[in-house]
């Protein structure tokens, strides 16, 4: 099981700096679809009910599908491997498992929308910071091990 475990620790280090990067745009496409949304650009003339104007709007397209892509498979995915790397130091085994799942709970939040959809900001910001903060502690974690294995005895 050592080497499963070896192979998952590596894996999540990488995937959560992908994860990072991928928030990162996520957020970027969230900014960009609201701003595209018909009743910003006309706030005046605008139906303020909102069923003609956000409902029927595809400027949030591009972040529907990475969040759909994000928080079903990819999230599941992190988990697995999460759960099956299973890491020594608590910390970051609670962190590697909390993330996958605040990530599917993001869509939950999206999907419910109103006064809960304001969650959804709130808790991508949260993911970020996790996956961030695993990311970091990972790559610093396997330097530190890198540095303190001896190097090859040189033979004269």
């Amino acid at each position: 099981m050592t080497g499963v475990h070896r192979v998952c620790r590596s894996i999540i280090k990488w995937f959560s700096a992908l994860y990072v990067v991928a928030i990162v745009v996520q957020m970027f496409l969230a900014g960009a679809g609201v701003f595209r949304l018909y009743n910003v650009k006309h706030s005046d003339d605008c139906n303020k009910s909102g069923a003609s104007c956000v409902a029927n709007s595809t400027s949030l397209d591009p972040h529907r599908a990475l969040g759909i892509f994000l928080t079903e498979p990819g999230a599941l995915l992190f988990l697995i491997i999460a759960l099956l790397a299973w890491f020594p130091d608590t910390r970051v085994r609670t962190i590697s498992i909390v993330a996958p799942i605040l990530t599917i709970i993001q869509e939950i939040f999206a999907w419910i929308g109103s006064w809960v959809g304001g969650l959804h900001v709130v808790n991508g910001i949260l993911i970020l910071g996790l996956y961030s903060w695993l990311a970091v502690t990972l790559f610093r974690q396997s330097q530190d091990a890198a540095a303190s294995e001896p190097g090859p005895v040189a033979t004269t």
